[in-house]
């Protein structure tokens, strides 16, 4: 009897094509990936069973193996116990002492072109083989604020070796990032396991700020500049641009550069901040108590706490 029956777990029929399998497993991964499933401990495990059972049940091959015999391949030699052709463990360590001829899998090993990997049948009932999948890996990576932006590679060191991690574009902070096969790696024959990264992403140094899917950056400009309009050139993740302002701009007037923000097509905006000296000579003050600078509405005619 099989221990995890593939079929109920991508929930299709023994007789399903290989188009309802991948169909199947489309939705299911969707449905648990630890991403969309931060909140649910048991998201991770289900997610696995449904790689797994995928795994096996997309490659004709093995899906013949496991309707016949009831085991995958990676499920030879993993314990005691009968296996598919009727051997049995008789003591020790699973695989040193076994009741069973080599000749008597030479149909299963040609299925597979003459073995795993070039083992041979020796080798893959060795002692203390273990052929299932590496551990997994968790790991928390922490990347510039431009890269989270732009998105590229960078290079992550996992379990001694390195390794090149691919950053979408407008990734947040905290963001986790499911890796096949670059966790850790398995015992002879097996498949690596997966690296599950933890995105942390820096704080831009000066204006720059990511907030609802969009990129920010708050603009300073003159009284002078506020008052008469003006063009500057304001910088983005794409090189230096020209922006204009129109005359009469207040603090917090946003203004679109298109093209220019996340990715390839994303928006930046643009926040104007009137940013007002320090200090004033007595012939600007002089100039300012002549203008009429009072609005029609009173400035704080809307502050209120209700």
């Amino acid at each position: 009897m099989k221990e995890d029956d593939y079929y109920k777990i991508l929930g299709v029929a023994k007789t399903a094509s290989q188009e309802e399998i991948q169909k199947a497993h489309r939705l299911l991964a969707r449905k648990y990936h630890p991403d969309f499933n931060q909140d649910d401990p048991k998201a991770k495990e289900k997610f696995q069973k449904v790689q797994e059972a995928f795994d096996i049940l997309k490659d004709p091959e093995k899906r013949r193996v496991y309707d016949q015999y009831g085991v995958s391949p990676d499920q030879l030699g993993s314990g005691g116990g009968h296996g598919p052709f009727g051997w049995s463990f008789t003591g020790g360590t699973p695989g040193r002492k076994a009741n069973f001829k080599f000749e008597d899998i030479g149909d299963f090993m040609h299925l597979f072109g003459g073995g795993f990997g070039g083992a041979s049948p020796e080798e893959i009932f060795s002692a203390g083989r273990d052929p299932r999948q590496g551990r997994d890996v968790e790991q928390t990576l922490t990347i510039p604020f431009a890269l989270s932006i732009t998105g590229g590679k960078i290079d992550v060191i996992v379990g001694g070796k390195t390794v090149s991690v691919t950053i979408p574009a407008g990734i947040v902070d905290g963001k986790k990032l499911f890796l096949r096969g670059l966790g850790e790696t398995a015992p002879k024959h097996g498949m690596p396991g997966n690296l599950f990264l933890t995105i942390r992403v820096k704080e831009h140094p000066s204006c720059f700020s990511f907030r609802g899917g969009s990129l920010y950056v708050d603009v300073p400009i003159t009284l002078k500049e506020a008052v008469f309009g003006a063009k500057i050139d304001v910088p983005t993740p794409k090189g230096n641009v020209i922006l204009t302002i129109p005359p009469g701009a207040t603090s917090g007037t946003k203004l679109r550069i298109k093209n220019c923000g996340v990715g390839e097509s994303g928006d930046l905006f643009a926040v104007l901040q009137i940013a007002l000296p320090p200090k004033w000579s007595e012939q600007d003050k002089t100039i300012l108590e002549k203008l009429q600078t009072e609005p029609e509405e009173p400035v704080r005619s809307k502050l209120s706490w209700n």
